[in-house]
Formats: C-alpha cells, structure tokens, sequence
C-alpha cells in the first residue's frame, strides 16, 4: 500500500508534465473557475450554517445549561473539542456531498477529457466515438451515485460517533481516508473503464490496490490548500494522474 500511495503522489508531477507538453490546460480554464466559484460558494455555506446547526443543538439538548450548571473547566473542554470534531466531521461531510455533485454534473466533461487523454496517450488522432462516450458517460453516472449512497451510509454513524469524548476525536482521520478512497474510485474507474474492465473487474482492482484511490484523493484535497489555482486544478490533476497510474500499475503490480 505504502508502493502505491508513492506511485499516486509521483503521478500527480507526471500529470503536470503530461498536461504542459500536450497544452491540456486549456481545458481547465472555463470548467476550473465554474468549479473554483461553486467551491468557494459552497464553504461560504457551510461556515454559516454549520455553527448555527451545531450551537441548535447545545441549546435544544440542554447541554448548555447543564454544563454552565457543573461550572467544570474540565467538562467545559470536552465539549468544546466534541463541537470543534462534529463541525470538521460536518465539514467532510458536506464535502463528499460537494464532491458527488461536483462529479455527475462534470461527469460529460471528465468522459470527453479522458478519450482525449487515452488518444494522446496511445499517440492516436483523436476521433470522437459517439458509442464509446455515453458508455463511459453513463457508467460514471452510475458509480458516483452509488458511492455517493454507500459513503453516506458510512459518514452518518461516524457523524454520530464523533461527538463521544475522547473517541470521536480520532474519527475524523478514518473520514478523510474513506473520503480520499472513494474520490480516487471515481477518478480511477475512467482509466479502467477504458481498458475494459467491467464494474466487478474494476472495483475489485481498487479494493486490492487500495494506496491508488486514497493517494489520488489525499493530493486532490491538499491542492484545496492552494488558493485559486489550486481549486482551479485539482479535479483535471486528478483525473489525469488517475489514468497515468492505472496504466503504470498495469505494467508493475
């Protein structure tokens, strides 16, 4: 795993070389600020609304007036890291949600970009096969609505799980894994797609290659560290270093 998690980082340099040798970023201008503006709409959300939901429930619960009644510094603390770990709990959350959107509406242009990737790679002109492209297109539709129900299916216990002391604190770390894991899946399955795996075939591969999704999701969340043009980039770098180690991986594992 650890092979893999070096390969998925190595391939995300590779895809900055692959995307300026071939001029790919002109593709990233116009849907890198479409996702860039929905990104930044979308925190914006959150932090409003995140706080008010979490501070709704300290007062609908009571827990306000029973911890103000203990005048417990000690109390005091633990609930103040439970609220600080249900709001980041929260953030990932909405996050996945963000990102599945993000995926089946930008779900046409990924099919597209990808063929034209496949082509550059295998140094073929590139001919737009009408058959080919809703296959994929279609596919991918499929596999992020139902990764988006499995995960949310995961992320609801774990949401409750983090508002125990102590516990719920390290619950985070196993929701950015399971975040990282199924971003990589999404990114990963065009690469195999392509390379005519069925969904079984596919889903089996990322399972015994597990280092490949979460490596290719971990580097698509730390380009959101980047103001702008990491926003900008993040989805297409991803893409991109996905196919690149499908292939890489064929030849070596």
């Amino acid at each position: 795993m650890l092979k893999e998690l070096i390969l998925s980082i190595r391939a995300y340099f590779a895809a900055h070389r692959f995307i300026m040798q071939h001029k790919l970023w002109r593709w990233m201008i116009v849907p890198g600020i479409i996702y860039a503006f929905l990104f930044v709409e979308g925190m914006n959300y959150f932090s409003q609304s995140s706080s008010f939901f979490i501070e709704w429930i300290i007062l609908k619960t009571g827990l306000k007036s029973w911890i103000d009644g203990l005048n417990s510094d000690l109390i005091g603390f633990f609930i103040t890291m439970g609220s600080f770990w249900l709001w980041f709990t929260l953030l990932l959350f909405y996050f996945a949600l963000f990102k599945y959107l993000f995926l089946l509406l930008f779900s046409p242009f990924f099919s597209y970009l990808h063929m034209h990737i496949e082509a550059i790679q295998k140094q073929e002109e590139f001919v737009f096969n009408n058959k080919m492209y809703l296959k994929l297109l279609w596919r991918a539709l499929r596999l992020n609505a139902t990764n988006l129900l499995w995960q949310t299916v995961y992320l609801i216990p774990i949401v409750l799980i983090c508002t125990l002391p102590v516990i719920g604190w390290f619950t985070p770390i196993l929701t950015i894994l399971m975040e990282c894991y199924f971003f990589g899946y999404a990114m990963l399955d065009y690469g195999l797609a392509t390379e005519n795996k069925s969904r079984v075939a596919a889903a089996s591969y990322v399972s015994n290659h597990k280092g490949l999704p979460i490596g290719n999701g971990l580097l698509f969340y730390i380009l959101h560290l980047v103001p702008i043009v990491g926003w900008m980039t993040a989805p297409f770098y991803a893409l991109i270093a996905a196919h690149l180690n499908t292939q890489e991986v064929k030849d070596t594992i």
